[in-house]
């Protein structure tokens, strides 16, 4: 059996180094690293899992210190990867202006399990076909890893209306499989199932979420020079909203917003200076319109974002934000300026509407910003 289980985590090994090889290389303009975490996390556990199936069974070679010491990595990779598949979880279904605050509670379980760590025991079980770790450690390892899945699987679950078909069909079952998985290890233990378990999930998550087929259509919807997305990108979100949001009662809010003078520095310090002066301009507006569905480049220096069930006052709040960062940004021979104009309202047939407002709105505090700033009127 020992022998098998070496062969199962080799198998699971090559799997997982060409998920990660696969997302380096395609992992398309988003940049998008979070399922590299996960593929990354659960090949150190496999590879520990590897290592410690082979100390274990040889505890008259290994010294106790190093084999108890190998043991805490792979748990402790274990946790990572479950830490790691959180926050994942985190990031699809959670608000953007929630996800850190969500990350940080995350990593409480963590540190209450490296704490047991010192504090625990692990002992050391001789089964029919193999030796294998058990004790107190162990299942403390166990209850943090539920309440992970616990937690995961209630994000999918009250969260499920606003998450597109494809992630609702991932993160459920895949939080679900680890949840048996895991209650699975606790009462067979000797199965050491947990390296093809997190490989499983890998490969569950890649062909889903990640859609390595649709990574190259998506790449036509991100805006290379800025990060954010571009003008095709906004129009399939204004298509997909007339399909999803049709007859229903919900708010939407769009922000417009336009530079200041990019004709005054194209002009005068030329076109390398203005596209940098726009890609600072993007950052501001990525960095700080946290709560955005999606933030847009739908023209030269123009860019909108999109707003779904709106806080009116946390998005004005955002805006003033972007204001400060713009105030803050040094690196110019004239200042960084973005015009801005929203508007919310609720969904209908005639959602343009509310486009055209703060378009409206954008175009008055142009007025404003060059009346009091007339080195911008260039343009």
């Amino acid at each position: 059996m020992t022998v098998l289980i070496i062969r199962e985590e080799i198998v699971c090994m090559l799997v997982l180094i060409f998920l990660i090889s696969y997302k380096l290389i395609y992992k398309g303009k988003s940049g998008d690293n979070s399922f590299i975490k996960v593929a990354v996390y659960a090949l150190c556990h496999v590879l520990f899992d590897l290592i410690t199936v082979i100390t274990v069974n040889n505890l008259d070679v290994v010294p106790p210190v190093v084999n108890k010491v190998l043991h805490i990595l792979y748990y402790y990779f274990s946790m990572l990867f479950t830490v790691a598949f959180y926050n994942y979880v985190v990031k699809l279904t959670v608000p953007h202006n929630m996800i850190k605050r969500m990350r940080i509670i995350g990593y409480i379980p963590l540190a209450v399990f490296v704490v047991l760590s010192f504090i625990l025991p692990i002992q050391y079980v001789a089964g029919r076909g193999t030796c294998y770790s058990y004790g107190p450690l162990v299942f403390a390892g166990y209850g943090i890893f539920m309440v992970y899945c616990i937690t995961c699987m209630v994000l999918a679950v009250t969260k499920r209306n606003s998450l597109d078909l494809k992630v609702r069909l991932a993160v459920l079952p895949t939080a679900v499989l680890m949840f048996i998985m895991i209650a699975v290890q606790a009462v067979i233990p000797e199965l050491l199932m947990t390296g093809a378990g997190v490989t499983i999930v890998c490969i569950g998550l890649f062909v889903t979420v990640n859609d390595p087929v649709g990574a190259y259509k998506e790449q036509a919807y991100w805006d290379e020079a800025t990060g954010a997305k571009n003008k095709n990108g906004f129009q399939k979100q204004l298509a997909y909203m007339e399909k999803k949001y049709a007859g229903k009662k919900i708010s939407v809010g769009f922000i417009i917003g336009d530079m200041n003078g990019l004709k005054v520095i194209n002009d005068n310090y030329g076109h390398a200076e203005g596209d940098k002066l726009i890609k600072a301009a993007a950052s501001a507006l990525l960095d700080n319109l946290s709560s955005a569905y999606g933030v847009y480049r739908i023209g030269g220096d123009e860019f909108a974002a999109i707003y779904i069930s709106p806080n009116d006052d946390i998005v004005k709040n955002e805006m003033e934000k972007v204001r400060s960062a713009c105030a803050e940004y040094k690196d110019s021979p004239i200042m960084l300026s973005i015009a801005m104009g929203y508007a919310s309202g609720e969904y209908s047939a005639d959602y343009m509407d509310i486009y055209n407002k703060a378009d409206e709105l954008m175009y008055s505090d142009k007025q404003e910003i060059k009346k009091n700033h007339p080195e911008l009127c260039g343009r």
